[in-house]
This record gives structure tokens, sequence and C-alpha cells, in this order.
């Protein structure tokens, strides 16, 4: 197995007397794409801070191509640092300089000639899609064109890692999903490792083929979204955060719900399932099989990183519901017991 484009080993660092990272640890090989979440205060920025070598963490290595970041003179930094491209959530756009004179500045602080900027520039805007902008103001751009002169400017100096801090969060949903499209292309053209910084949940479900998660400084997920959303029961730390995104108890059925198995009761269930088993006549083959009801009650079958997943709640109710649950839970990537719905004769 090659070696890591990016390494974080056993990093710590405190900020302004509080442990904003407590012992992180991940390896990010190149081309992967990459969700880093967490709600506010998790620890995100800091993380980034010390990933693109503006700040060093008390304790552990970073490695880039396999040099530690962390022990670096600041002038040996400086070229560190052009081998990371950053997209920040306010685009921090010049608003004296052209579109073109945007993407340009890390060439020029680089010393390019002015034909390989020229060239460079006309190269970027065909790949985020401004041909003909060059000439246009940041103040004549809606915020979606503004964040694809952002992440131009950050491809300028062919980077190895590209970090996205919040890249979408000042953007509306039309403009988020183009962004996240127009990087997904990015990562399969250029083969660019991309990491992106954010605390959306639905900006990584439908944008990272793995998802690293922070809270209160501690890294406590790493892994697919399908894994995120089989251990969102388990973990009371995740679920904060799957909670937008989860299908959720309709408003009437959790008023009747309890905790307690009842003679006859229907029992409400979360089902985590992926692959090719998603796909079949789910519903259909419980009742064949089990002669019981089998409804879904919310939730369905989505398709993440290619892969379909289905995230649902479903109520199976009938003689031989018990034989049902033990055959869903040796199928189903997880499943979790939300409760009874008593039955009154």
């Amino acid at each position: 197995m090659t070696s890591p484009i990016l390494d974080v080993r056993h990093v710590s660092h405190r900020f302004r007397g509080h442990l904003a990272l407590d012992d992180i640890s991940f390896a990010i090989q190149t081309g992967e794409v990459v969700g880093l979440i967490g709600r506010s205060g998790a620890g995100k920025s800091t993380l980034l801070r010390c990933l693109c070598a503006l700040e060093r963490p008390d304790n552990g290595q970073i490695l880039l191509n396999g040099e530690d970041i962390t022990t670096q003179s600041e002038s040996h930094l400086v070229k560190v640092r052009r081998r990371i491209g950053l997209v920040f959530q306010h685009f921090n756009l010049l608003n004296s300089r052209s579109v073109a004179g945007n993407i340009a500045l890390p060439l020029q602080i680089a010393g390019c000639s002015r034909p390989k900027q020229k060239k460079r520039v006309e190269e970027l805007l065909d790949l985020v899609g401004l041909q003909g902008f060059d000439k246009k103001y940041p103040s004549q751009l809606s915020g979606g064109q503004k964040q694809r002169v952002g992440i131009a400017r950050a491809l300028a100096a062919n980077p190895s890692l590209l970090l996205c801090d919040e890249a979408t969060s000042a953007l509306d949903p039309e403009s988020t999903a183009s962004i996240l499209n127009l990087l997904t292309d990015i990562n399969r053209q250029l083969g660019l490792t991309i990491v992106i910084i954010t605390h959306e949940m639905e900006v990584v479900r439908s944008f990272a083929r793995r998802i690293l998660a922070l809270d209160h400084g501690r890294l406590i997920e790493d892994g697919t979204m399908v894994d995120f959303l089989s251990d969102g029961g388990q973990k009371k730390t995740l679920q904060p955060l799957l909670a937008d995104i989860r299908p959720k108890l309709p408003a009437d059925l959790a008023r009747q719900i309890v905790a307690h198995d009842s003679p006859n009761a229907t029992i409400v269930m979360r089902v985590v399932h992926s692959g090719e088993g998603v796909l079949p006549p789910f519903f259909g083959m419980l009742a064949q099989r089990f002669n019981l009801e089998a409804t879904l009650l919310q939730g369905g079958v989505t398709t993440i990183g290619d892969q379909p997943v289905g995230d649902m709640i479903i109520s199976l109710h009938g003689e031989r519901r018990d034989e049902a649950v033990t055959f869903i839970k040796n199928m189903v990537k997880s499943m979790e017991v939300l409760g009874y719905v008593p039955h009154h004769p």
C-alpha cells in the first residue's frame, strides 16, 4: 500500500487554554474525498489550521507527502503551503482584482511569468465553468460564481491537497449542489485529494466517500456514510450530527409508542442496509415469508457514493413478528428497536 498523502499522528493542541484537539490520528490516501464534520466547538477550525501549517500542534506529527510539517522552519513552510489549496466559506476574493487577477495571485506570488499565468488562468476558468468571466469583478458575481473563482485560485499552484473550509455554508441549496458537483468532477479529473470541513451533515452525505467526525476535540468516527448511519443508534455523540438527515418517527406514532413489548404489539424499528440487498422488494419479501404486515413509516433508499443505501423506519405486526426481526437483524447492516405500539382490542 502506498504511503498516505496526509498522515496525522496523535495530534493534541490547546487553544486559549482549552484542549481543542485530543490525541487525533488518521491517514488520508491520495485521491480520497473526505468529509470532516463536527458541531461548533468540536475542534474543526483548530485542526484545519494545523493541517495547513498555520498553527503548530502541541504534540504529535502531521506528515504531508511523508514530510512532518510540524518541525519545519517558517521559511520552509511557505513552500509547504503552496502544496495545499484552501477554499474559504466567504470566498476571500480581492474586490479590487478581476476574476483573472484573483486566480493569478498565487502564481504571481510564486514568481511565475505572465505568459504562464495567463495560460494557467485560462485552464482554470475552463475547469470551473467560468469561461469568459476573466474580466469581471467579484461584485458582478453570484455566491456560487465567487466560490468557483475561489476554487480556481486554490488550484492555481497545482496543490496535492485541497482543504475546503465550510466552502458551501454561505450558499443557497442550488449553489451548494453545483459546487459539490464541481469538486467531485475535479477529484475525478485530477485525482486530487479533497477534504471538506463542515458542520452540515447533508454536505458530507452527498459528497464525501469517507467521514471523520470530531466531538470536543476527539475523533469519534472514521468510516463511510453507511458506517456513520449504522453507528448512530449506538453512539450518542453521533446522534446530534445525524438528526437533520435521518428519518424521524411521525408525530402521531411517536405519541403512541412505548418502551416495553406487549401481546400482539406492533414493533417499530430503524433499519440501515447497503449494497445490492437494498433493492429487492424488501417489504413484500417479509410479508410473504412471515405472513405479517410490514410497513415503511419514514425514509427510503438513496445512493451514496454510487452505492444504494436504505435508512428506514419500519413497523412489523403479526404472529411471526419476532422471527421476522431475527431475519432482518441477520440481513441488514444495523437494526435498532425504537419501541412498540400496543394493541388495543
